[in-house]
This record gives structure tokens, sequence and C-alpha cells, in this order.
């Protein structure tokens, strides 16, 4: 077995640009309003940061479970789903809470505890009781298949040939590309989103096709921990893939021809958005590594997660003021983003951060008396 070279925890730079990711999420809900078509554009293509953070929790979960899902699959599936679960369902579930009463308690919620509105149809149901669940619910579904992927991909040869990774990573890249053509065909690129035949309806808020996004981000992670041999000279070069990322990004978000085709839900930035992930890791000695490093950064990052799941709530508080002012424009856009930031950093703070701990502390406390009862059971054998 080729055991990993890279220690597990958190990487700084990538926790600092999740925040990032979730603002332009953020700005394609809230656009401030220009003539600049350009600009106008590239905040309004803002949802493809949700494909930033498909390949991230693909990257980072598989940088911190791989060796041990090599090793024991079933036996750290258990503790892998605790920690998700306490990760992310707390918050997920107190917001899904709260909008259901503002709904008047009407709206089924079923679907929405259990997290799979994302599977239905129809859009209403997918994007109902706080729009942004949705990918939620995706994020779960990838969760559930981890624990499968690393033994197919172990059975396959991924872990120990980088020849076999690459060639994998290709497939699912050339099979992203091959979908957005077929759903880019006339029959089904005028097909509005509330159509469940849509390309929204497959390409963005699928959870099936959104594992090639999280597969890429494993891929990575292993490429990184198992073949990667850091060199002066690479890591140049890895800079140089990092900034080259950002710009291609920025000009397929300000791109017409990609805004107007099915290429914009996922498959124009599955590649890019993994390469600028490693390239980030590699090349952690760059200036931008240590702008996304520093420690206001990494808390925004930290509570990018609320502030992914708060910022649509409490957009009836944003009401667009007809004005030919763009300092007004700009001065109001600011203030709302200064509270939403304001009261993401608070819930993570409330309650992320202790219904985690609490969670896991619970359930660690659950195992030492078996643990003690075991011990006493072979004391009193003996």
């Amino acid at each position: 077995m080729l055991l990993s070279q890279k220690k597990s925890g958190n990487i700084p730079a990538l926790t600092g640009l999740r925040f990032f990711a979730a603002l332009m999420v953020f700005f394609s809900h809230f656009p401030i309003q220009t003539e600049n078509q350009k600009l106008f554009l590239l905040q309004t293509s803002g949802f493809n940061g949700v494909t930033f953070f498909f390949v991230l929790s693909g990257f980072i979960i598989a940088y911190n479970y791989l060796d041990r899902f090599e090793l024991n699959p079933l036996q750290s599936t258990p503790r892998f789903l605790l920690s998700r679960f306490a990760r992310i369902y707390p918050l997920y579930i107190a917001l899904i809470i709260f909008s259901w009463m503002n709904s008047g308690g009407y709206t089924p919620i079923l679907p929405y505890i259990l997290a799979t509105q994302a599977w239905s149809g129809d859009l209403f149901v997918a994007t109902g009781l706080n729009s942004p669940s949705w990918s939620i619910s995706v994020e779960i579904f990838l969760y559930i298949i981890f624990p499968i992927l690393i033994p197919v991909f172990r059975t396959l040869g991924i872990l120990t040939s980088q020849n076999k990774l690459i060639a994998l990573a290709l497939i699912i890249i050339s099979s992203q590309i091959a979908i957005a053509i077929y759903f880019s065909m006339p029959e089904r690129a005028s097909l509005l989103a509330t159509d469940p035949a849509s390309s929204h309806r497959w390409l963005y808020r699928g959870p099936a096709y959104r594992s090639l996004d999280f597969a890429l981000g494993i891929l990575a992670a292993i490429y990184y921990k198992r073949f990667f041999k850091h060199k002066t000279s690479s890591t140049g070069i890895w800079s140089f893939v990092t900034y080259s990322c950002i710009v291609y990004i920025f000009t397929l978000a300000t791109s017409s021809t990609i805004a107007g085709s099915s290429f914009k839900w996922d498959a124009a930035y599955a590649l890019p958005y993994t390469l600028l992930i490693l390239s980030i890791v590699i090349s952690s000695k760059t200036q931008i590594a240590k702008l996304l490093s520093g420690k206001k950064i990494v808390m925004l990052g930290e509570a990018s997660f609320a502030f992914y799941l708060i910022h649509v709530l409490l957009g009836s508080m944003y009401i667009r003021q007809p004005t030919e002012s763009m300092f007004f424009l700009i001065a109001h856009q600011a203030l709302f983003l200064g509270f939403v930031i304001s009261v993401s950093v608070g819930l993570h703070i409330c309650i992320e951060k202790p219904c985690q701990k609490i969670i896991l502390e619970l359930f660690r406390k659950k195992e030492v008396p078996s643990k003690i009862s075991i011990e006493n059971q072979s004391a009193a054998i003996k």
C-alpha cells in the first residue's frame, strides 16, 4: 500500500477561499445594478461558486480521511458520518425550521428534514424553505457515497497509479463536457429551470451529476497526498497555475457565450476550480495563498457556511432602490453585506461550533462507558 506523505488537518488558504466563493453566490442573488454588462454578468454568474464548494468538499474530505478509509472503510464510516452530521446539520435544520414557520407551517417539511429535496424535479420543492439549502441536500449525498468511492478507487488502482488517476480525471471531465453538450441541444437548451428535464435540474442541482465534481476533488487530494513531490521549480509552475485559473474563471464568468449555454452550470468551471484548489495547496507561499491564510479571512471562511445559508433569508431586508447614484448603490450593498457577514459570524460562533462540539462529545461519552464495561468484564473473567 502506498502511504500518504502529507499530514491531514485544516488548510488555511482553502478555508479563506471559501469566503470568496460564498461571496460570489451572494452577488449572484444581490447584484449591484450597473450598465457595465461585463461587471453585471460577473456578478450574476457567481452561482458557479457552488461548483467550487463541491470540488473543495471532495478534496478536503479525501485529504483528511483517505488513509483510514483505504485501511478500514467499514470501521471509519460511522465516525466520519457523525462528524459530517455534527458539522452541517444543526444550523441547516435550525434555518429550515425557521423558514418553515415563516411559511405558516403549510409546506411539507419531511423532505427538508431528511435533506432529500435536491432529488425532486420540482424546482419549488428543491429550492423551497431557504433556497440555498438544496446544495446541503447534495452535500449529504456526497458524504454518503464517499465511504464507497475510496474502496472503488482502491480496487481500480487509482490510489497507487498516477496514470490511472489522471485517466479517470480525464474521463470525468470528458463526461461533464459531453453531458453539457447534450443539454445544449436545441430541444433541451430552451427548457426553463422549472422544467424537470432542464439542464438546471440535472446539471446544477442534481446530486448524481454533482458527484463528478466531488470525485474530481477526491482525485486532486489523492494526487497531492500520494504522487506530488515538492520541488522548488514546480512550485513556481503551480503558482502560475493559481493566477491563470483565477483569470480564466473570471473570463468565463464574464462570457455571454458561456452564460447562454448549459456549460455555465458546471462543466466550464469544474476543471479550473480543481486546479485552483490543488495549486493553492501546493504553492502555499505565494502572496495570494498568504492573503487567504490571514486570520480574519480564515475566520470569514469558517463562517462561510452560515453566510451561504443565511444570506437569502435576510434578503427581504435588501430592497433595491431606483437611483442613478452608483455611490448610493455600492453603499447600500456594502451595509447589507456587512450585516449578513455579522449575522453569519454570530451563527457560526453561537450555533455551528457549540452544536458540533456537543454532538461529538455526546457520542464520545457514549463510547467510553462501553469500553470501561468491556474492561470490567475482562477483569471479571480473569
